[in-house]
């Protein structure tokens, strides 16, 4: 059902916001440090995620670095204009061949981010069962004594903001069920 991929995709865009959370923190000796059970369960996943993340965004810098090297060139293959007809084509189609090799480096970089989106998505579906069991019924912030205690309450509120969310499309979801169940009964009826 089209709900049910509407979940799926909240999950998939619950996984991006946390990231995006929690990218700095794999960088203090905190994360690493704390004893806390929320930081626990999430560290072997992030840790995961955020090294295969490190190595694609070493790849689209290498990327980047290639496309300003292709636009350089492609600037300085022209310092003066064409004379001619023949100076026009060759330079057109010089023009033509920079251009193909700055659209294949773009398209390199839009797969190295789609496979990035792709990854934090993933992170997004497996680590909200995970959070889902840890927290249960659970609600209130806890109170800040360190700084992993402000983490974890953000990580909290990503949860409780998505799984609100979640309850509210399942409910809809119900809803429509019904609908569909009372008009299968109507059209029941009518063949007798």
């Amino acid at each position: 059902m089209l709900l049910d991929r509407t979940i799926i995709t909240r999950k998939k865009r619950f996984g991006i916001d946390l990231y995006t959370d929690l990218n700095d923190i794999t960088c203090q000796q905190d994360f690493y440090a704390t004893t806390d059970a929320t930081i626990s369960i999430i560290r072997p996943e992030l840790l995961s995620l955020d090294r295969e993340i490190r190595a694609l965004d070493g790849k689209r810098l290498c990327a980047k670095g290639n496309l300003d090297l292709a636009q350089a060139i492609r600037r300085e293959a022209f310092p003066s204009p064409a004379a001619n007809w023949k100076e026009k084509a060759a330079n057109a189609s010089k023009g033509a061949g920079f251009a193909a090799n700055e659209a294949k480096i773009k398209t390199e970089m839009k797969v190295i981010e789609t496979q990035l989106n792709a990854m934090k998505e993933q992170f997004g579906i497996r680590i909200f069962p995970i959070l889902q069991s840890h927290f249960g019924t659970s609600a209130g912030p806890t109170e800040i004594h360190s700084s992993t205690d402000a983490v974890v309450n953000r990580i909290r509120e990503r949860y409780q903001t998505c799984k609100s969310e979640i309850i509210e499309i399942n409910r809809k979801k119900i809803q429509k069920e019904a609908i569909i169940d009372q008009l299968d009964v109507d059209v029941s009826l009518r063949r007798i």
